[in-house]
């Protein structure tokens, strides 16, 4: 295991990498029954989340708008936080089809503005997964996610691909917490994805531009030999 790799091995994220895991395992609904019933649940659940606080909402609250009895919940699911982190990984993985772009220093801008637009469309949720129960799970699904992806991007040199992608990851997520900690409409998609792009993409693009034609001429300039 290469040092960027261990870097993603910390206590918090392997634990919550595991539970997703262990969920997963424990509950593949395949009943068509079944899985209406989740997407139920689910819908609830984000429709509570426009109305009120993720703290706020409780397991008689989703199963009311849902209107599914109370002991069914718990068929599919063991608390409202297992329940928001399902949630949390299809979000992720959404979020993640609009910023691999980014990563591919492709129209960074336009990558940003469409990443920052989505969350702001879905502000209550991104405010639930990421100041709420959900926070842990989205970290780790999101660095999984970069960590698949990155095998995928072209790296810039000078910087490895999985390292890069990591840390996109963790600027990406305090940017948009800050914004969402904000009050809405102090600033709009447009601005946050100007402050993405200018402190998270472009330094690490451009950087990779200037510094490739270095390591080119390093790599074709005879060696020097030390005067004798």
């Amino acid at each position: 295991m290469d040092g960027a790799a261990r870097l993603l091995q910390t206590p918090a994220i392997m634990a919550a990498d595991t539970a997703m895991q262990h969920r997963a395992r424990a509950f593949v609904p395949t009943d068509a029954r079944q899985l209406r019933t989740r997407r139920m649940l689910r819908d609830a659940l984000l429709a509570l989340l426009e109305r009120k606080q993720f703290a706020e909402i409780s397991v008689r609250d989703i199963v009311a708008e849902a209107g599914i009895g109370y002991a069914t919940f718990f068929r599919h699911h063991a608390s409202k936080e297992e329940l928001l982190d399902e949630i949390a990984a299809e979000q992720i993985e959404h979020l993640m089809s609009l910023a691999m772009p980014l990563l591919a220093e492709r129209d960074t801008r336009a990558s940003c503005v469409a990443l920052c637009r989505y969350v702001g469309e879905h502000r209550a949720l991104w405010s639930a997964l990421l100041a709420g129960g959900a926070a842990g799970t989205l970290r780790a699904e999101f660095i999984r996610l970069a960590k698949g992806g990155a095998a995928k991007v072209r790296s810039s040199g000078w910087l490895p691909v999985e390292l890069g992608a990591v840390y996109g990851v963790g600027a990406t997520i305090e940017i948009l917490t800050w914004w969402l900690q904000r009050p809405a409409g102090e600033y709009s998609a447009e601005h946050i994805a100007e402050f993405l792009d200018r402190l998270v993409v472009t330094p690490s693009t451009v950087a990779g531009r200037r510094d490739a034609p270095r390591r080119a001429r390093r790599s074709t300039s005879p060696s020097r030999r030390s005067p004798s």
